[in-house]
């Protein structure tokens, strides 16, 4: 984002509040004992890693599978919006660097770091390497379920924080004939910013692979149009790609107080091209 934007501590609240919202967690922490006391169980079924653009969320699901958390790794993920951005960041980080890249899925990229680099066990990980989108991810991961003959009764999905709530949203549309299967979702940090002389940082700065300011932008500010249930949205009174997401007015609130801002950052954008 460009320095011509100035955030101002009401605007991080707006954004904190929305952020909030869409990194969706219904477990505070990801433990055996957290999940015993909030589920009734201690390992999951199958943990879902969608693809990202960052190598941080693949750790974790890795962890998760070797803290005994769960039982097997899927992950999810072909060529999409997110592509570029994590092939970036591979490329850069101190570790995974020597992993190629170039026309891979994400998915393929990502199973190299868990298994290669991380230790989980090839025969517990499969994956799917063709979805584009949220939708596709969930549609395009049932199906490679049932080749499998899996039957997976308690699923944790991990992704994105800011597209954690629109992809259990959409695995619950594509899923809805499944029956007897629980999501899980565990986003694996909140996004929190803080004032940062004319813009802003991150609270967590530490993950390598962070948004670019501009991106972090755009990204939240692109999923509560989405998420409305209405003509122009992905709910059922719109494209029908997600089951129904109730809303709170605080955090529509924070969306129309910051869209402003959102213009102008367009137009900005725009006149620099």
């Amino acid at each position: 984002m460009t320095n011509k934007i100035i955030l101002s501590k009401n605007q991080v609240c707006d954004f904190n509040i929305i952020t909030s919202f869409l990194a969706l967690r219904d477990i505070e922490e990801l433990n055996q004992q957290q999940l015993n006391h909030c589920f009734g169980f201690k390992q999951a079924d199958l943990l879902i890693l969608l693809g990202n653009s960052m190598p941080y969320i693949a750790e974790q699901a890795a962890n998760a599978y070797k803290n005994g958390i769960v039982k097997e790794l899927m992950i999810v993920g072909g060529k999409g919006h997110s592509t570029k951005y994590l092939r970036d960041n591979i490329k850069k980080h101190h570790k995974y660097g020597d992993i190629e890249v170039k026309d891979r899925a994400e998915a393929d990229i990502l199973r190299e770091i868990v298994v290669d680099y991380l230790g989980v066990n090839q025969e517990h990980v499969f994956i799917e390497n063709k979805s584009t989108n949220c939708g596709s991810n969930a549609r395009e991961a049932l199906k490679v379920i049932k080749n499998y003959k899996k039957r997976p009764k308690s699923i944790i999905l991990m992704q994105d924080p800011i597209m954690q709530l629109r992809t259990h949203a959409s695995f619950q549309h594509e899923w809805k004939e499944e029956n007897g299967i629980m999501f899980i979702n565990y986003a694996t940090f909140i996004p929190h910013i803080k004032v940062l002389h004319e813009s802003f940082s991150f609270v967590t700065d530490k993950i390598y692979g962070l948004w670019s300011t501009e991106r972090f932008l755009s990204l939240v500010m692109g999923e509560i149009p989405r998420l409305c249930d209405d003509k122009k949205g992905y709910g059922p009174n719109g494209k029908c790609f997600i089951e129904h997401v109730d809303i709170p007015q605080k955090v529509m609130t924070a969306y129309e107080k910051l869209f402003p801002l959102y213009n102008e950052f367009l137009k900005i954008r725009n006149e620099e091209l």
